[in-house]
């Protein structure tokens, strides 16, 4: 008989190399496998550099169920070597997850069970790369994982816990307006089968979600202001809306002076699309980040559900790296380091992209700034003030800094609606005409001058933006 062909980890195809070739994720694998095949390993066995491999390949690998041989070999190894269970769980991180098989997937979900259970150093990035991708076949066992670990992770990992309800509680409301549809026409997809999955598990993800808020809600404070925004989104929900009146009411204000950290802005994107943009954004060079570009948009973007992706990219691009002086002067698109806490760089895009389109592209400015009045006026109304009085601070702040001399390019542009330049200057200087003076770059009575123009009516865009208001507020 010819020799059987060696089991294999990933899905394979044209244009992936087969195991045995070097290019191979799956070649590291298969060759500390074949280095140590026994299935009861000898002492010597524990100690090789190459168990970690051959270890997570059987259990990648192995028929069901699993054998118990290879639960006493892991937990052995752990036991003795303080380095083999990161070694393990970085192996395990090291594969790409969506070219992994189903039955792959799953022994991944088993391992980390594994891992969780013998609390063993090098779990929680492995749990994190897991809930940067869910929604996915097989995370309602994720979920029974994180849900029969709450109160450890709450002791000894903090920000796994917090980040694990960021990624259930930013699902939910994605998933609250758009209800998975009944189609004849509906194929046997990935992304069906991930819509179908979330349908019956919702009540468990609002059960997580709300036990640990009670139980752990100084762990879920740690995610800062996003918290108050995923709550605010989920607020149809009963479950949500009673936490919300109850808890919430008295700690709000207060989490809202908390800056998102970057690790929330890198679980809204899989590790393949951060380590794609940080590609881009440190080693492209201006100019010929087109073909990347499209790429990646191709890969990520016009995908079923792709359209959701783009705040969360920008907010990663915007919030989560920040490019350092030098990088900025080389020429290459954008690069930085990890930021967990406010910057008037968190900031900066988005005045740039209003000052800078204004007089060519005026309905892009048009569009934002209404959009920002909308959330102003409507976001939180009984926080209407504190909202509106932050707003004014991060426009003198961007100004203070140099990003822009002063805003009279937006209040001075003619083309820019009148009905909005009357609305940005009452509202620079309702409290503070000389802090409007300085930002504005105007004398009150110049500036008066806007407020008593004719207002006419702002650009259709209103309805669409009307309708992104609600979806997402």
């Amino acid at each position: 008989m010819p020799p059987q062909p060696p089991p294999r980890i990933l899905a394979g195809g044209e244009h992936h190399p087969p195991p045995t070739s070097d290019s191979s994720p799956e070649h590291p694998f298969l060759s500390a496998h074949l280095l140590l095949p026994s299935p009861s390993p000898t002492p010597t066995d524990l100690s090789s550099p190459h168990l970690p491999l051959a270890l997570a390949f059987s259990f990648l690998t192995q028929p069901s169920p699993l054998p118990r041989s290879l639960l006493v070999t892991l937990h052995a190894a752990g036991a003795r070597f303080p380095a083999f269970y990161p070694a393990f769980a970085s192996a395990l991180l090291s594969l790409p997850f969506p070219l992994l098989l189903p039955h792959s997937r799953t022994r991944i979900l088993l391992a980390v069970a594994e891992l969780a259970r013998a609390a063993a150093p090098g779990f929680a990035p492995l749990v994190v790369s897991l809930l940067r991708r869910v929604p996915f076949r097989g995370d309602a066992r994720l979920l029974e994982l994180l849900a029969e670990h709450a109160a450890f992770l709450a002791d000894e990992e903090p920000q796994l816990l917090a980040s694990a309800v960021f990624a259930f509680l930013r699902l939910l409301a994605k998933n609250r307006l758009a209800p998975f549809p009944s189609s004849f026409e509906c194929k046997d997809c990935e992304e069906c089968n991930n819509a179908k999955n979330l349908v019956e598990c919702r009540e468990k993800l609002v059960s997580f979600s709300i036990a640990v808020l009670r139980d752990h809600f100084k762990v879920c404070a740690l995610m800062g202001r996003d918290l108050v925004r995923s709550l605010h989104d989920l607020m149809v929900v009963p479950e949500f809306q009673a936490l919300w009146n109850g808890t919430m009411r008295d700690h709000a204000a207060e989490i809202c002076r908390v800056g998102t950290p970057g690790w929330c802005t890198a679980v809204t994107i899989s590790p393949e699309m951060e380590t794609q943009l940080l590609f881009m954004m440190t080693s492209v060079k201006w100019g010929d980040q087109k073909r990347y570009q499209l790429w990646f948009v191709r890969k990520h973007l016009i995908v079923p559900g792709g359209e959701e992706r783009i705040p969360d990219i920008i907010r990663f691009i915007c919030c989560g790296y920040h490019p350092t002086n030098e990088i900025m002067q080389s020429g290459v698109i954008a690069a930085g380091r990890s930021l967990g806490r406010d910057s008037v760089m968190n900031i900066e895009p988005a005045m740039l992209l209003m000052v800078n389109s204004v007089s060519q592209y005026t309905e892009i400015t048009n569009m934002l700034l209404e959009f920002l009045f909308l959330l102003i006026e409507n976001y939180d109304v009984r926080r209407k003030e504190a909202i509106a009085q932050s707003v004014r601070r991060a426009f003198g702040v961007l100004v203070k800094k140099g990003v822009v001399p002063s805003l009279e390019p937006l209040i001075g542009c003619e083309k820019l609606s009148p009905l909005l330049r009357q609305k940005l200057v009452s509202f620079l200087s309702s409290t503070c005409p000389g802090t409007a003076e300085e930002v504005c770059g105007k004398t009150i009575d110049e500036l008066s001058e806007f407020c008593h123009n004719d207002a006419q009516p702002a650009s259709s865009s209103g309805g669409i933006l009307s309708k992104c208001f609600l979806r997402t507020g």
